[in-house]
């Protein structure tokens, strides 16, 4: 079994005339499993676009992830961990805020970098969500989840309960419903594929969201649209992976 110990690279990323994103090395190990989708570090680089209920743009960003080959912490026994980095201008914190549909996380501080679990079997990829700073409503939303294997037409659904620390959102529990739409050819930033379009939403007491996602076998989920219950809508596609 290989098990090598590495550092990634520092990715370097210009997507203006004067603005560039410089993410942190972080450290990895390549452990001999068998993932396809979150295999140990392999970098993936997304961007992400965000409206207001208007359609007004709020925001444009990077988000980078990559599985760093140890179990999550919080449940080591059935999930791996994955690291995620943020890009964010800290002035536009303030502005950003304003537009959130949940007006008691204000107080959370936005982060740089975090960690969290993702599950890859033979029944089912699932993930967090990326639910950090100005995208913490996708908590709300179903998360980026498939259950093997996949065909047209397949249908799933499950709950998620949220507990204390979430504001508006605490103490209350979620029904997320999956279609399985059919696969289709996506032409994204990274490059041209074929994916699974997966239709889903969310039934809340406070209202409901949709996300439909689309799932590459390989890549796992290249592009997420997310619609919240406040009509605020999230784009995030796939830019770039940096096998190590």
């Amino acid at each position: 079994m290989k098990n090598s110990f590495c550092g990634v690279m520092i990715l370097i990323s210009t997507f203006s005339c004067n603005q560039v994103s410089t993410f942190e090395t972080v450290e990895c190990i390549e452990n001999g499993n068998s993932y396809m989708v979150f295999k140990p570090c392999r970098q993936y680089i997304f961007n992400a676009k965000l409206w207001d209920a208007e359609h007004n743009q709020v925001s444009e960003s990077k988000i980078w992830m990559m599985a760093n080959g140890n179990p999550w912490e919080y449940q080591p026994e059935s999930q791996q961990e994955i690291t995620i980095q943020y890009e964010f201008d800290e002035e536009d914190v303030d502005r950003i805020n304003n537009l959130s549909i949940n007006k008691k996380l204000l107080d959370w501080t936005w982060v740089k970098k975090t960690t969290t679990g993702i599950i890859e079997n033979e029944n089912i990829i699932w993930m967090h969500p990326f639910r950090q700073n100005q995208y913490s409503f996708t908590e709300v939303a179903p998360f980026p989840e498939v259950r093997l294997p996949l065909e047209h037409g397949k249908t799933w659904s499950g709950s998620l309960n949220i507990y204390e620390g979430w504001g508006d959102w605490a103490n209350s529990t979620l029904t997320n419903y999956y279609e399985v739409i059919g696969y289709e050819n996506l032409e994204l930033p990274y490059r041209k594929l074929e994916a699974w379009h997966i239709s889903s939403y969310t039934e809340a007491s406070f209202g409901s969201s949709s996300h439909n996602f689309w799932f590459h076998p390989e890549f796992g989920f290249v592009k997420m649209i997310i619609h919240n219950y406040g009509n605020q809508t999230l784009e995030i596609e796939l830019i770039e992976i940096i096998e190590n």
